[in-house]
């Protein structure tokens, strides 16, 4: 218990247990202690519920997980089947379902990369089995004693089943959406920017390949 429960808990004790004081007073006494006790209890054993919301399962999201590439429409799982024949076990899933909105809509292909279950990391989008034997692509956002919490980007709540080593698929490590498909404008944005950074990136490179390629 730490040291600060500790004296709320002593000193509520000793106000309960002072002779100095009026019966009436000592009642008062002994309700409050007894409140101030079922307080300290719910602190100790209750724990703080945490409270998940669209828009922070969306910054987190962002920060961590693969925003879409945008690709001609038709085509979203032609390039996911490209991305994933590069590395040995990586398969394609193509989405469904609104839980992922307002980043993976309906049709986006997504690319899942088979893990260790040690390698999960707080953020990131995953594909598991639920109970049911489903393809579940949902957010890391807890790591429990005896798994991880997962929860859709439009969902308030975590999933019923935990992610663990025995129904953990892959992580998604790349995703392809339609060129014209209706993103919110928040995630239009991210997405621009996204691919305004990576395209300075490849210029960046070509100049400097170019450069190298000159006379000295």
């Amino acid at each position: 218990m730490p040291e600060y429960l500790k004296n709320a808990v002593a000193a509520t004790l000793t106000a309960m247990n002072s002779t100095t004081r009026s019966r009436q007073n000592d009642t008062t006494l002994r309700r409050a202690g007894l409140a101030a006790i079922l307080a300290v209890a719910g602190l100790l054993f209750g724990g703080c519920a945490t409270t998940y919301t669209p828009a922070a399962n969306l910054e987190l999201f962002a920060r961590s997980a693969p925003l879409p590439q945008l690709v001609p429409s038709g085509k979203q799982v032609e390039a996911a089947e490209a991305t994933a024949a590069r590395r040995e076990g990586d398969f394609v899933l193509n989405g469904a379902g609104h839980s992922m909105l307002p980043v993976y809509l309906p049709g986006t292909a997504i690319v899942v990369h088979p893990c260790r279950f040690n390698e999960l990391r707080r953020g990131q989008a995953v594909v598991y089995h639920n109970r049911r034997g489903s393809y579940v692509a949902h957010m890391l956002v807890e790591d429990m004693p005896k798994g991880w919490f997962a929860i859709g980007l439009n969902n308030p709540e975590p999933d019923d089943d935990l992610v663990t080593k025995h129904n953990l698929v892959g992580v998604i490590t790349a995703a392809y959406a339609a060129a014209d498909t209706p993103f919110r404008s928040d995630v239009a944005e991210r997405i621009a920017v996204r691919d305004a950074v990576n395209g300075g990136a490849r210029v960046a490179g070509l100049s400097t390949a170019l450069m190298n390629t000159l006379p000295h």
